[in-house]
């Protein structure tokens, strides 16, 4: 058992349980970590209190994530965390953190959500906005979990009949609790994909959307959907592969991918390429065969440096590759070699791309 999970006389309950939550949502976080995570909250009533209390604290601060007040802590907490003194599972107790800072700056962050609630600003209920560069892990009340790609935006709204989810841009993966009597959908663009209890990855960027499955299945339909028409899916994955009407619900068991297309069409792909739909998890975008233009479109969610592409026929390009999410400049670097491209470096932190 790693020494952050142990009872420890001098700690409270609650200190323990915040420090557990700010390493998993920002240190480093194996799957053995999770595992005794698990066991933990399993076994232990009043532990697995503590935590709740805790996420609850930290969903009522995503809500506010814009609010310069909230930033300032969590800019904090993230510093703290991540300084050379702080604890990793398997170091010595001599490396501990100050269990009484992260106490006192979850303690000061939930009685900043607090005043901010009773302000008269107010707030937009269940929204879960990432920055540039920024990614973030969102535990919700079913305990689904969701990691949220840099500029991103998703909005929850739970409800007796349904979990419904809208990700209005960017890209997530989802970690789907199972509750048969409340389906969990997303709803991308003009798609929803509907599921029961899985894992997958969903990127709405521009008009287009992609769905790539890690386990169980999706059923993947047009538009909004009722509740009661979330249980609705093909009996069989051949006759969802089949399914040609763009009305028609498709469904995605784990291995497989869709893409939806600028114009409308919904193609499954039997194998998909789940490097590329998890690169992201690790700081990388894997590129295969895309078009210049989306991979711009990707490349400015990670990095105050902008891309821009100045030239239509020069965004049809279609490049290939690995690069490190973030770094605007070796992308340019890498198209300037491999394409017909110049490059002007504009005044403050901008790349214009032109044919040659």
């Amino acid at each position: 058992m790693n020494k952050w999970s142990q009872p420890d006389a001098a700690q409270g309950i609650d200190d323990e349980a915040a420090e557990a939550y700010v390493q998993r949502s920002y240190g480093d976080w194996s799957a053995q970590d999770q595992r005794v995570l698990e066991q933990r909250l399993a076994g232990d009533a009043a532990y697995a209190a503590a935590f709740r209390r805790v996420e609850e604290a930290s969903r009522a601060l995503d809500r506010h994530a814009q609010a310069p007040e909230f930033e300032l802590h969590r800019a904090q907490a993230i510093q703290q965390l991540r300084a050379p003194d702080v604890h990793r599972p398997g170091a010595s107790t001599r490396l501990r953190p100050r269990r009484w800072w992260v106490a006192g700056i979850a303690a000061s962050l939930l009685m900043a959500v607090m005043a901010w609630q009773l302000s008269p600003y107010g707030y937009r209920p269940g929204g879960y906005p990432t920055g540039i560069g920024e990614r973030r892990v969102v535990e919700l009340d079913d305990r689904s979990r969701i990691v949220l790609d840099a500029a991103t935006v998703l909005r929850v709204d739970y409800s007796d009949e349904a979990r419904m989810i809208r990700l209005e841009q960017g890209q997530a993966q989802f970690f789907v609790a199972k509750d048969p009597g409340r389906p969990f959908s997303v709803l991308a663009g003009s798609q929803s994909i509907v599921a029961l209890g899985t894992v997958f990855t969903v990127e709405h960027v521009g008009s287009q959307v992609r769905v790539a499955m890690m386990e169980g299945r999706v059923a993947v339909l047009s538009g909004p959907v009722a509740p009661a028409r979330m249980l609705q899916a093909p009996a069989r994955a051949e006759d969802a592969v089949e399914a040609v009407n763009e009305q028609a619900p498709i469904e995605l068991v784990a291995g497989q991918g869709l893409k939806v297309e600028r114009a409308g069409a919904r193609p499954v792909v039997a194998k998909a390429d789940l490097e590329a739909s998890t690169a992201w998890l690790e700081g990388r975008i894997v590129l295969r065969s895309e078009t210049l233009g989306d991979a711009v479109q990707r490349l400015n969610r990670y990095s105050s440096t902008r891309i821009e592409i100045t030239d239509s026929a020069l965004a049809g390009h279609r490049i290939s590759g690995v690069f490190e999410a973030g770094d605007a400049e070796a992308f340019v670097g890498a198209i300037e070699r491999y394409l017909p491209v110049a490059v002007e470096r504009g005044d403050g932190n901008t790349f214009r791309l032109h044919l040659r």
